[in-house]
């Protein structure tokens, strides 16, 4: 395998919750050649409040497009339009989306995509979706 230096979000699958609710990228793994990194792109339809989490690895969001409520240990903090945002190792937390515009934020995780079977397991029950057409456009 040849490590990618320019991922194309054109080139990755997009995948939709079961809900319909939340859409995600996953761009940078081990097929790109990263080893302690796993990243990609949520997408969060307005008014909607994505699953809850915790994971054993801090996670950073850099925040895209839109606003929205990051809760942590059921505090909300608001984010906007480029904030980054740090969700440290084993904090409960969730994305709710109470505006009617889209909300999307690039994440990043501080662990290879082959240590995470977990989410690798979720995302593996998504179906990929034309990435072309859809409410995240909007």
């Amino acid at each position: 395998m040849e490590a990618k230096t320019v991922i194309r979000l054109q080139d990755v699958d997009m995948l939709e919750s079961p809900d319909g609710v939340m859409r995600d990228s996953v761009f940078v793994d081990a097929s790109t050649g990263a080893r302690d990194m796993t990243a990609g792109i949520v997408w969060v339809a307005p008014g909607s409040r994505i699953h809850e989490d915790s994971h054993a690895f801090d996670e950073v969001y850099y925040v895209i497009r839109g606003e929205a409520d990051v809760v942590v240990e059921d505090v909300p903090h608001r984010m906007r339009e480029g904030d980054v945002v740090l969700i440290q190792t084993g904090r409960r937390h969730h994305v709710h989306n109470p505006t009617d515009e889209v909300f999307a934020i690039f994440w990043c995780i501080a662990a290879g995509w082959e240590t995470l079977s977990q989410i690798q397991t979720e995302l593996g029950t998504w179906p990929v979706i034309d990435k072309t057409t859809g409410w995240h456009l909007s």
